[in-house]
């Protein structure tokens, strides 16, 4: 049957799959599972693959109670089961706690779900810039505004994309003395367990914690939990958007293998193996460091940030770095002035050490000069530009222009625009040599004849 099929050659998203397997090699990319099943990995069976399960209607039903344990694993007062990623996390946190057109504090390295709930919710956003290295990569937010003025709530991305954290205390300390509540997008962070990964945002008191579990751990891809603990927002205003934004057909293999993410928390042992595999990654670290590699997490630790030790990021030409690896594996992030690294426990880290080889590739003079981020000015508000009429433009002829979509290079998935801003001159030329210098596409901006286009709001 499989002959007939690919002889057809009518199954593109399969053919593409084995070819990929077919190729083998170390994935340093998403998601945690590597591709190889965990232990118990049962929970792969088609025949598990169903919609309707008589003891759903029990109360507590199946789910309720391993999300409970779930719970107990983290230390919190509930966790819901999200089969849509960190996405429906993140948009069920914000508008759940937090009423439509509310004023909100938003970290500005925030992935596209924030951006998502910020047109659903209506919502009048301040900008926390962060601090930006000239190669483009962003640092973590470390303070707050000063003052939060009539401001509700507080929206912060932790750990960026490259693994990095600030000690956020004080942060959610001030807000909460103003009576904001505190959302965080810890998608990258739900692995953390202990020294000398970072403290997880939960241990700093945020209400609300929604987490990417497939992006680190040995979940299904599309698996993501959402974590609420405190008074200050009520789980069935959780429960209800809940309702609105999930399917109401969930996977049973997603659910399975988030059931057994939990088992596995609740195991002897289970941190260790996570601490044993950051000490190694810390080894490979000192290693590369020793060549002569430019590292941007222990550039970071030097400056009083926090990184997660399962994430390596490579400073340098990010094409040559990634076509020097790529005979033993694939990246996750690829960048003109880098390439990034998801490492987990179990993988061989010699085989990155090796395929990087002992003569490093250095990054520009000025890549590790620390920039303002850029603002653009904004006469919309997001929702009110994301309504309005649009129409397409050639991006070389765009400046001036009020972008009607976010702008996003994906991955990291971090809006350099969004909707309601003016595109500079400045943004303009990055979104123009991004576009001829990268392989990552940017979300927002499709090509007509070779030529890149925008979607910017109609005069």
């Amino acid at each position: 049957m499989d002959n007939v099929r690919n002889s057809l050659q009518d199954t593109p998203v399969l053919n593409m799959l084995e070819a990929y397997a077919a190729r083998a090699g170390e994935r340093w990319h998403m998601p945690g599972h590597k591709g190889v099943a965990p232990d118990r990995g049962e929970f792969l069976e088609w025949a598990y693959d169903v919609t309707e399960i008589d003891e759903m209607l029990e109360t507590p039903n199946p789910v309720q109670l391993s999300e409970q344990l779930m719970a107990e694993s983290y230390g919190t007062d509930r966790t819901w089961y999200s089969v849509a990623g960190a996405t429906l996390p993140v948009m069920v946190a914000m508008l759940a706690a937090f009423k439509p057109g509310a004023r909100l504090w938003v970290d500005r390295t925030m992935h596209r779900s924030v951006f998502a709930a910020l047109v659903l919710g209506g919502y009048d956003v301040q900008w926390l810039y962060p601090p930006l290295l000239h190669a483009g990569l962003t640092l973590p937010v470390t303070s707050g505004p000063g003052e939060w003025g009539k401001a509700e709530g507080l929206v912060v991305t932790r750990p960026t994309y490259d693994g990095l954290a600030s000690d956020i205390g004080p942060l959610v300390e001030s807000a909460h003395h103003a009576n904001l509540i505190v959302v965080v997008d810890e998608a990258h962070g739900s692995h953390w367990v202990g020294f000398p990964y970072p403290p997880s945002a939960l241990r700093f008191g945020a209400d609300l914690v929604a987490h990417g579990v497939h992006k680190t751990q040995e979940t299904l891809t599309q698996t993501g939990l959402l974590h609420a603990q405190g008074p200050r927002v009520v789980a069935d205003e959780i429960d209800r958007w809940w309702r609105v934004l999930a399917t109401t057909s969930p996977s049973y293999l997603l659910l399975a293998s988030l059931d057994r993410l939990q088992w596995a928390r609740r195991q002897p042992g289970y941190a260790e193996r996570w601490i044993h595999a950051a000490r190694k990654a810390l080894a490979l670290r000192d290693e590369l460091a020793g060549r002569g590699w430019i590292l941007l997490q222990p550039w970071a630790e030097a400056r009083g940030f926090a990184s997660d030790p399962l994430r390596l990021t490579v400073m340098g030409p990010g094409a040559a770095i990634e076509d020097r690896v790529r005979l033993v594996g694939r990246v996750e992030k690829t960048t003109a002035e880098s390439c990034t690294f998801i490492l987990s426990p179990g993988q061989r880290l010699e085989k990155l050490r090796d395929a990087l080889g002992a003569s490093p590739l250095l990054p520009s003079a000025k890549a590790m000069e620390i920039v303002p981020y850029p603002e653009l000015k904004a006469p919309m508000r997001i929702r009110e530009a994301w309504e309005h009429p649009g129409r397409w433009v050639p991006l070389a002829k765009a400046v001036g222009c009020i972008a009607k979509d976010a702008l996003t290079p994906y991955p990291p998935g971090i809006p350099l625009a969004v909707s309601g801003e003016i595109l500079s001159h400045e943004m303009i030329d990055w979104l123009l040599d991004w576009s001829h210098t990268n392989r990552a596409p940017i979300q927002g901006i499709k090509r007509i004849n070779g030529e890149a286009w925008v979607w910017v709001v109609a005069e």
